[in-house]
């Protein structure tokens, strides 16, 4: 069974990339501290949100009985991938202007006050926050693996033997992540990539909450 879960992870990681990648690489790469210590721990806070998130889904669509499906309503996997573009958005946008906005706005690399005029920007715009909090939002984003192992382990045993298939599931799909470790490698030597990534991020967010978050939710 461990072995099964952790395949159908890592036949599935490619699709996790797609979403996570948007997300993680300008994020990480326009930190004001860039060091492997600060960014391994980013990528841990932003996975644990992502698992979080699939465990509460797990208990409510259990709960609701819509793992009695063999297939997911693709109506409500839409919806839910809407909203998950709008909150990361949200998130990565709060960030950028808060933070370490691209053109001069936010934290002085020394610490002390932050130099941001909306002041409460710099909090709700934290680096572990945006982490934990898009780590959330992606989770929302249903494919069709998830939702088999999601029904494997309500359905395949419960209890403990369905908790850890979700597990090795989930471990199969993070050696898609293992790239994103050396991040800090390329963004310490360049400022121009910090500023680059500042701006991709602004862009994204933007993206993210007007294309994929506000049009299709109202239109």
């Amino acid at each position: 069974m461990i072995l099964e879960a952790i395949s159908l992870g890592l036949s599935t990681g490619t699709y996790c990339t797609m979403n996570c990648a948007p997300v993680l690489i300008p994020f990480l790469s326009g930190t004001e501290k860039a060091s492997y210590k600060r960014n391994t721990g980013l990528i841990g806070a932003f996975l644990g949100g992502r698992l979080l998130m699939y465990f509460i889904l797990g208990a409510v669509f259990a709960g609701l009985g819509l793992l009695m499906n063999e297939f997911m309503d693709p109506v409500l996997a839409r919806r839910l991938s809407v909203y998950a573009y709008f909150f990361c958005g949200a998130a990565l946008l709060i960030n950028s202007l808060g933070v370490r906005f691209p053109w001069g706005c936010g934290r002085p690399s020394t610490g002390g006050e932050c130099s941001c005029k909306v002041k409460r920007f710099c909090r709700l715009g934290n680096d572990w926050v945006t982490a934990i909090f898009c780590g959330l939002s992606v989770g929302l984003h249903v494919c069709p693996p998830l939702w088999t192992a999601m029904t494997r382990s309500v359905f395949g045993g419960g209890g403990p033997a369905g908790f850890f298939y979700f597990f090795f599931f989930y471990v199969g799909t993070l050696p898609f992540f293992i790239p994103l470790f050396g991040i800090p490698f390329i963004a310490k030597r360049s400022h121009a990539i910090k500023r680059i990534a500042r701006i991709t991020q602004f862009c994204i967010s933007l993206y993210f909450i007007i294309f994929l978050g506000l049009i299709p939710m109202f239109f």
